[in-house]
Parts: C-alpha cells; sequence; structure tokens
C-alpha cells in the first residue's frame, strides 16, 4: 500500500491564495512551453486546464487504453497488482488496466448512480484477491462521478486512483485525482490532476488533429436540445434515462433504463432496425466480486450514441423503433 499524499502547500500571489499541487512547479506557462518543444500539445492542455476551477496539470493523449495504462505506471503502481475496477466498466477501461500490468478485480455498483460507492467498497477491499495497487472509478456513461470523495478515499486507503470519465466531459471541472477524460471531437483523451507530478511522468502518445473544443458549445447546445426532444418523445415507453441527463449534463451517450432485464434482444432488435446501439457484456473471465446489482443494470440498459443533427421525423423514426424493441 503506497504512503499518503502529502497537502498541498498554500500559495500566495498578487493578493490572491492558491493551493500548489504537490511536486508542481509555479510557472506551469513554463511547463507547457516545454511539453510543446518536447512534442505535446501545449496550447491544447493550456485550453483545457482553463476549464477547471483549481489550477490543474493537464496532457492530451492520442489513445485511450495507452493513456490510461501509461497513468497507471506513472502513479507507480506494480505490475501483478490487483486494480480495483467497476463490475459496468467498458472494454478499454478493462484493456488499460491489463496493459499496465495489473488483473482487474471488478467490485459492485451503486444502484441509483451506477457508480461505485465508497462505503461498499471500503468494506469489500479486505477481500481483493491479491495485493492493491490502484482504483480505477468509471463515470457511468458520462455522469458526474464525486472527485472529492475520491480524493477522500484516496487519502484514506494510500490506493492510488484514476477516474475514468471518457464520456464526461461536460461535467468534469474538478481534478484533485487524476481523471482521464475524452476530448469532444470523438478521439483522444486528456488526463488532468492538481498535483502535476504524476500527469508529467505519462509517457504516451500525444494527441494531434482536431480537438473539438472550439465547436463545443454550439455541439452542446444541439445536444441537449435533442436530447429533450428525446425525453418528450419517449414519456410512454416505459424506457428511463439517467438522472439530469440532457438538462444538467449532456453526454452523446445515452444509457436508456429498460422495464425488463432483455437488454441484450433491444439492443439487437434496435441495429437491425439502423439505430446503433449496445449493451454491457461481461468478460466472465476477469475476477468480480459479488456483483448483483452491475449484473441487473447491466441486462436492462441499452446505449446509444444520440446524434445532435438528428430532426424531428428521425427523432421519431428513432423512438418508434425503440418502442417495437421494447414491445
Amino acid at each position: 500500500m503506497l504512503p499518503k499524499p502529502a497537502a498541498a502547500p498554500i500559495i500566495a500571489s498578487q493578493g490572491k491564495t492558491f493551493v500548489r499541487a504537490s511536486g508542481a512547479p509555479i510557472d506551469f506557462d513554463a511547463v507547457a512551453a516545454a511539453l510543446g518543444v518536447a512534442g505535446h500539445s501545449s496550447d491544447l492542455d493550456q485550453r483545457l486546464a482553463s476549464r477547471f476551477a483549481r489550477p490543474v496539470a493537464v496532457r492530451a493523449f492520442a489513445e485511450r487504453v495507452e493513456a490510461t495504462a501509461a497513468a497507471l505506471k506513472a502513479l507507480g503502481v506494480r505490475e501483478g497488482g490487483v486494480c480495483v475496477v467497476s463490475a459496468l466498466a467498458d472494454p478499454e477501461t478493462l484493456a488499460g488496466v491489463a496493459a499496465a500490468g495489473l488483473k482487474a478485480w471488478l467490485v459492485d455498483v451503486d444502484p441509483f448512480s451506477a457508480m461505485f460507492d465508497t462505503g461498499h467498497l471500503r468494506a469489500r477491499l479486505p477481500e481483493a484477491p491479491g495485493p492493491l495497487e490502484a482504483i480505477v472509478p468509471a463515470a457511468a456513461h458520462g455522469r458526474a462521478p464525486d472527485m472529492r470523495a475520491w480524493a477522500a478515499f484516496r487519502a484514506e486507503t494510500g490506493l492510488p486512483i484514476l477516474v475514468d470519465a471518457a464520456s464526461a466531459f461536460d461535467v468534469v471541472m474538478e481534478a484533485p485525482v487524476p481523471v482521464l477524460v475524452g476530448l469532444p471531437a470523438g478521439s483522444g483523451v486528456f488526463v488532468a490532476c492538481e498535483d502535476a507530478t504524476a500527469i508529467n511522468a505519462i509517457e504516451a502518445a500525444p494527441f494531434a488533429g482536431e480537438d473539438g473544443l472550439a465547436a463545443w458549445p454550439g455541439l452542446r447546445q444541439r445536444l441537449c436540445g435533442t436530447a429533450q426532444q428525446l425525453r418528450v418523445l419517449l414519456l410512454d415507453s416505459g424506457v428511463g434515462f439517467q438522472p439530469g441527463w440532457g438538462m444538467s449534463w449532456i453526454s452523446q451517450t445515452c444509457a436508456l433504463s429498460l422495464p425488463t432485464d432483455d437488454a441484450g434482444a433491444v439492443a439487437w432488435k434496435l441495429q437491425a432496425a439502423g439505430v446503433p446501439a449496445s449493451c454491457s457484456v461481461r468478460d466472465r473471465s476477469l475476477v468480480a466480486d459479488d456483483t448483483p446489482t452491475a449484473d441487473h443494470l447491466a441486462a436492462s440498459t441499452v446505449v446509444i450514441t444520440l446524434d445532435p443533427n438528428l430532426d424531428i421525423e428521425s427523432l421519431d423514426r428513432l423512438c418508434d423503433a425503440l418502442r417495437d424493441a421494447v414491445a
């Protein structure tokens, strides 16, 4: 078990008070310039950092699996150890954990958030099937994780924590622990944290290409409008949505709660109707704790990718296909 991270020192500058990330240089502009010389997208990193409420170090990377593995290695994990992962983690998360040389241990989630509950996790950690090296909480389909709760849990356990929020670009605005987030253009990810030490130690291919930041405000508005139309059209369908989706937050990933546990059949029918849809496929070869809640959520949730440019006629066809599939 790793030692608890040291408290961040307070820095006063020009009448303002800031919390300095542990081990981070004060001059983040100099860090960005140095990363630019090394081939990293320093301008993108600065624009991403400006979204956060507190000073953070940010670096953007080309590929999610590689960035996940590199971030875990930068946190000092030892190969062969156990990484606690949400039982609903997607294949890319699991691939990144494996690429870091860790063994995934799937643990159950909270029935309302579909994410880790720290109280449940605290009780299960002593039952881990080997030496614990890290925890990778996953944000459920773009929903906001409680970053401060994970910072407190890291301080309590001493375990490195990497929050996987690949679909949560809209809601991740703080990073007291390292967090991996997808870029809004649909390719590439970035990793951010108030402590720059691990961020600067990540060794992965830097992102290059269209990041989508400039287009995000307009895209967000269109996504929210389409999501609200979809909610209205499906009021009588028996299908549910994640709390706040399309209203207080948005993601192109739309998780639909079904009235029955036949997500596989519904996803297949939607695909046959031309609607890109998927459901959680559990890898039974991985070591898992008892996961009744995750098993139920996996069997009763279908995920579609929302097209922000759908007109009302196209939305009607999508909803008809969904009603037919559920029926």
